[in-house]
């Protein structure tokens, strides 16, 4: 007797796995969009700031040298008075966190006469250096001239000094005569003072001069700033982008999944229909 196979239903291991459907985005609200917006905006300036100057620190501290000193430019001073000083050297604020060794190493001063005097140029301890000039007329110097000129309001009244500089036993470090004068000092912590005069004391000063130390730390602190700069930059970035991101269409992100995946007959029971009849 013939029987004619019916057709059979696949077994279950001849359908394909079922398609995996994206996760849901997590869509953005409008407000914190703009919250994005804001607090990367606030924070973008001050990173790219910090990303520059650590990049100028590095610069300074590996290309920027004369002599493994960073030295600021060459500038002119002048007074008509009898000696050019500089502001009071606080390196007791310094010293309380980072050894001054650390942070400046050893300071350097450069001066060169303008005129046909000699000059003097010494670092003193700041008490006394203004013991010695107390009623001198001279001219403050802030900053060594990292801030400007000379304004009217550093011009100090008074006479003359009671004798020439280099005849003072207060000086750290001294030195005097015809054209570049150089001073070095391994700062301490105290109240400094840089004093430049004519050798002899007398009136109208003119000089060019500029300043600078080792800086030993300059790296380690532009290698921070280098750091910290764009890890800030990159959140900014990164909350910007966020912010000005679209919010998704979910129709769009909810297509149904292509491919095959339609339901199909198993080998076997392809096999049995097509077998010979009586088998």
């Amino acid at each position: 007797m013939t029987t004619t196979p019916s057709s059979a239903w696949p077994d279950a291991g001849a359908w394909p796995a079922p398609p995996v459907w994206p996760a849901p985005p997590r869509r953005t609200t409008r407000t914190g969009r703009v919250l994005a917006l804001v607090v990367g905006g606030l924070l973008l300036l001050p990173g790219l700031l910090v990303l520059a100057g650590g990049g100028s620190l590095l610069w300074a501290h590996y290309l920027d040298r004369s002599d493994g000193f960073v030295v600021s430019s060459r500038e002119s001073f002048s007074t008509w008075g009898y000696a050019l000083v500089s502001d009071r050297i606080d390196l007791s604020a310094v010293s309380g966190w980072l050894p001054v060794s650390t942070a400046v190493g050893t300071a350097r001063l450069e001066v060169t006469g303008t005129r046909a005097d000699d000059v003097f140029v010494g670092i003193a301890p700041a008490a006394d250096a203004r013991a010695y000039l107390d009623g001198v007329q001279r001219t403050v110097v802030g900053g060594l001239g990292f801030d400007g000129p000379p304004a009217y309001t550093d011009q100090l009244r008074g006479g003359k000094p009671s004798g020439p500089p280099a005849d003072q036993d207060f000086w750290i470090a001294q030195a005097s005569g015809s054209g570049a004068q150089e001073v070095t000092w391994k700062p301490a912590g105290g109240d400094w003072m840089f004093v430049v005069m004519n050798a002899d004391g007398s009136q109208r000063v003119e000089v060019a001069g500029r300043i600078g130390a080792e800086v030993p730390a300059l790296g380690w602190i532009g290698w921070g700033a280098l750091v910290i700069g764009s890890g800030v930059t990159f959140v900014a970035v990164r909350l910007l982008v966020r912010g000005l991101r679209r919010p998704g269409d979910p129709s769009v992100q909810y297509r149904q999944p292509s491919g095959n995946w339609a339901p199909r007959r198993s080998s076997s029971v392809d096999g049995a229909a097509t077998s010979p009849p009586g088998l």
